[in-house]
């Protein structure tokens, strides 16, 4: 391997790195719960597992950065408008998700603060404020539409399966559906089907990167 090859190993890794940690996320929580109410109970009875929670979320998000650079170089060369846009959108979502999940953190000492109804009247006000709410629902936006484009990149580029590219996009709204119905099960299923899309293209590593484009004008 050389040094010009290392980015490259780097954005391969973060592939298959991002849905691994989301996976892990889930497991260190005993269950996901909505309501403010029920949250801070939760983070109060099981503070290690919500600190693992987050940091697991946290440093996932961080991947999906490199990992949306590892998908456009993968299909850049076949479908270079669709790769750069979807994967642009990636990184976006990727950046939005990496700050909703640091604000767990601040979750985290809540949690553990004696003064239980000012807690939750502060976490209810901050989950309803709208310029909070606007930023995150431009990232799942983000995610979900750049999951979707890079896919068809994928299938253009014939960079993996068609299933594995379907995996993508679908892993990514489940992964967002999970936490809207606060479904441990779904979490981990997410990062399954999203282990299985990011894994295919990871696994074929250089040879799909250096693909010749059939068609290089197809975009």
């Amino acid at each position: 391997m050389t040094v010009q090859q290392l980015p490259s190993l780097v954005n391969r890794v973060a592939l298959v790195a991002a849905p691994l940690l989301f996976a892990l996320s889930a497991l260190a929580i005993p269950a996901l719960k909505s309501g403010d109410t029920a949250q801070l109970e939760l983070i109060a009875s099981h503070p290690t597992g919500w600190y693992l929670f987050t940091v697991f979320s946290l440093v996932g998000s961080a991947a999906l950065i490199p990992a949306s650079v590892g998908l456009m170089q993968a299909t850049r060369e076949a479908a270079p408008s669709t790769s750069i846009v979807g994967a642009g959108l990636l990184a976006v979502g990727g950046f939005v998700a990496l700050a909703d999940s640091a604000t767990q953190l601040v979750y985290w000492q809540m949690g553990s603060q004696a003064d239980r109804p000012q807690m939750t009247a502060l976490l209810n006000r901050y989950e309803n404020a709208p310029g909070a709410n606007v930023i995150f629902m431009i990232g799942a936006l983000a995610l979900v539409v750049g999951a979707i484009l890079l896919a068809v990149a994928l299938v253009r580029a014939h960079a993996a399966p068609v299933w594995a590219s379907v995996c993508v996009p679908v892993g990514m709204i489940l992964n967002i559906g999970s936490f809207m119905g606060s479904s441990k099960v779904l979490l981990i299923v997410s990062s399954l089907v999203l282990l299985a899309g990011f894994g295919s293209v990871a696994r074929r590593g250089e040879r799909v990167v250096r693909r010749p484009a059939a068609a290089a004008s197809v975009q």
